[in-house]
């Protein structure tokens, strides 16, 4: 039904006009019942249907509406308590809302007859509750005081208005009402710039003139500091203090420190910035009282792929309160950045906080993110799963794909994946620290040779494993000898298998059994039977397929090569 209202003056009409089409759930002669809100009783109530006036009369209670027709009912105080338990205290509680003018019209048939209300004398003016005060109102003052300003927030306040009820504050456009108290935040400001303001008070008998004030917003010191650092350090951690409150932006809050009553240096903190940036200095933050953990002497190196190290470039700093700076003289692009600490107060670790700097106006690249489109999701991992084992001189290779070599060993493997995996389902627990991946991987085939038809079984296991979140393997192959019958993953825990069989461009067949796991999930440890491949000799074969390229990544990326 389509509804048409037009109020002029003290009259109210309102029509509902059938549409056309199919009717669903509707009987062809149907009581019309409506409820109009009106804060004073209409003088008249004139109902039209198909164009036929019809008398309504008024009646005097809900009771008698309900079992009447064409009739109206001006309801001063509708209870909406229609729910309390029979004789409970609650059923006497009134729940009072608008007044309400009830209109019911005799059965009609809505799906073809137009019914129209008219009310006289209708009114709707509702109290104004937010205005009760009368009286002369002056001009309010505001300011906005030093310690009110900061780079992303202004707060102006001002003295009471007497008669005043509420205040409205006008900024770029927007009008900011019912404000009573003496002040307001502003929030998701731009740094460094002015904002020019107005405010006046407002009462029952109307509005103050406006005054005009304005302020500009402080510069960010932490505008180019780099956000979502991970850290680890190879020293543990106390309880409770541990290294991601390094990076949490809590100066105030909670601290870092290495386990009590343990020496702890030397040892190395190494700062995972999640993205590749230019780097332009960092600050560490210490104990305020310059106590156990400050870190006095070490070095400092950075990394693109946690493998290959800068050369290291000492610190000293002074045991006070201070704040430590440490510039990159060659501003360097890097990833990670590793502190090598000699010296520390009592031979601890500790800290407040660690800011990462990069260089003004540079941009920030997230590590596979192979689609460049600013973020790592779903979309970045199947692109990694389709180019699993694509290798340096293929053709796919140069390029799109070249970019995702995140370790730069001319192939897509384990490492390369895992910067993604790490980061999809919440991605990895930044509060759970990880022990490096370490252990030794077995390789055996089931024969030394083999007649043509036979099933050639090559079973992998692990030794001493320890922290296993990813692994990858190459195993080139003659397919005028061999076909690759399949992979069967043994004790891998939840990792995704995404093994690939690929023929290269130049002609050689490889075969990439590589298992990733994708957010928190359990990491392979121990002695393990990992996984078991099979193929089928087309001819007498001797010399078996070597395994090369294995290694192996941890939640933290880490990796250990195998072979």
């Amino acid at each position: 039904t389509r509804i048409e209202s037009d109020w002029q003056a003290d009259q109210l009409t309102v029509t509902f006009h059938p549409t056309v089409g199919q009717f669903d759930g509707f009987e062809p002669e149907q009581t019309t019942e409506m409820r109009i809100q009106t804060t004073q009783r209409p003088k008249r109530v004139t109902a039209t249907v198909g164009g036929k006036s019809i008398k309504l009369n008024e009646v005097s209670s809900l009771e008698a509406f309900q079992q009447g027709t064409n009739c109206f009912f001006y309801e001063a105080r509708p209870n909406r308590n229609r729910f309390a338990t029979k004789g409970s205290s609650f059923e006497q509680v009134e729940i009072v809302a608008n007044p309400q003018l009830r209109v019911k019209v005799a059965a009609c048939d809505v799906t073809r007859e137009a019914v129209s209300v008219a009310v006289k004398g209708f009114a709707f003016h509702p109290t104004d509750k937010t205005r009760q005060l009368t009286g002369a109102l002056a001009v309010p003052q505001a300011q906005i005081q030093p310690e009110d300003r900061e780079a992303y927030t202004l707060r102006p306040t001002w003295q009471p208005v007497a008669h005043a009820d509420y205040y409205e504050i006008e900024l770029n456009g927007m009008l900011y009402s019912t404000i009573r108290n003496t002040h307001l935040l502003f929030d998701n400001l731009q740094a460094e710039t002015d904002y020019r303001f107005r405010i006046r008070a407002v009462n029952r008998e109307g509005v103050s003139d406006w005054s005009e004030f304005s302020a500009r917003t402080k510069n960010n010191p932490l505008e180019f500091a780099i956000r979502n650092l991970k850290g680890e350090v190879t020293a543990p951690s106390q309880e409770g203090f541990e290294v991601f409150r390094l990076f949490d932006w809590a100066e105030s809050g909670d601290t870092w420190h290495t386990e009590y009553g343990k020496v702890a240096v030397p040892f190395d903190l190494t700062v995972d910035l999640r993205s590749v940036n230019t780097l332009d200095k960092f600050h560490y933050l210490g104990r305020l009282d310059g106590g156990n953990g400050l870190l006095l002497k070490g070095t400092v190196s950075y990394s693109l792929d946690k493998e290959h190290w800068s050369e290291p470039v000492p610190f000293e700093w002074q045991r006070n309160s201070d704040v430590k700076v440490f510039e990159f003289a060659d501003k360097p692009t890097a990833r990670y950045i590793r502190l090598s600490v000699s010296e520390a107060v009592g031979k601890y670790g500790s800290g407040r906080e660690l800011y990462v700097f990069k260089v003004p106006g540079t941009e920030s690249f997230l590590p596979g993110d192979i689609n460049s489109d600013g973020k790592i999701d779903q979309n970045d991992w199947t692109s990694y799963t389709n180019y699993t084992g694509l290798r340096q001189g293929d053709a796919d290779f140069e390029g799109y794909v070249s970019v995702g070599d995140l370790n730069r060993n001319g192939l897509i493997d384990a490492y390369d994946i895992s910067v993604v995996g790490t980061q999809l389902e919440d991605g990895t627990d930044p509060t759970r620290e990880v022990a490096p991946v370490a252990g030794e991987v077995k390789i055996a085939y089931d024969k030394t040779a083999y007649q043509a038809g036979e099933t050639v079984t090559l079973t992998v296991k692990g030794s001493e494993l320890k922290s296993v979140n990813a692994l990858s393997c190459s195993i080139a192959y003659d397919e005028r000898q061999l076909e690759y019958v399949g992979i069967e993953p043994q004790q891998m825990q939840q990792l995704e298998n995404l093994t690939n069989d690929r023929l290269h461009t130049n002609g050689t067949k490889s075969l990439y059994p590589t298992f990733v796991n994708v957010g928190e999930k359990p990491s392979v440890e121990g002695n393990v039977d990992l996984f078991v491949v099979r193929f089928k000799a087309k001819q007498r074969i001797s010399k078996l397929p070597e395994v090369r390229d294995f290694i192996l990544v941890d939640k933290n990326l880490n990796v250990n090569k195998i072979y």
